[in-house]
């Protein structure tokens, strides 16, 4: 048998579709958005609305260009270097911002967010285990 330890451990809803936790992201201390994100371990990367962009001052296209697809599609991204917090730790990541106002969805995933923790998952209880990578 295998031993994992971890620092941190959070309840979800199971009301909700998908595990959601709270993420907190600025590029400027002054400016900061609170928002729920899915923890999706297939997203190759975190992809946020474009309001939450904009909400930071972020212009958009300014950011790296980088088309992503979906089993439901392909949508445009633009990059951007800033700081995501989750819990009680903060990580710099380039996260991607869609192109279209419609986009309604917010994820963390594998790169920017899954990659800078150890992550444990147990669903039957709603429960997800957290640590950063290096402690």
């Amino acid at each position: 048998m295998t031993d994992l330890a971890f620092a941190f451990t959070y309840d979800y809803s199971l009301s909700k579709l998908g595990i959601e936790i709270p993420i907190r992201m600025w590029s400027r201390p002054e400016r900061k958005v609170l928002l729920s994100a899915k923890v999706d371990t297939g997203a190759e990367y975190c992809v946020f609305e474009r309001a939450y962009a904009e909400r930071l001052g972020i212009e958009v296209e300014t950011g790296e260009f980088k088309p992503m697809s979906t089993a439901t599609g392909r949508f445009d991204t633009f990059g951007h270097h800033l700081t995501l917090a989750c819990f009680d730790w903060e990580v710099e990541s380039t996260v991607y911002f869609a192109a279209e106002e419609g986009f309604r969805r917010n994820v963390v995933g594998l790169n920017g967010w899954l990659d800078k923790f150890r992550f444990g998952l147990v669903h039957q209880d709603s429960r997800l285990y957290l640590s950063h990578y290096d402690d």
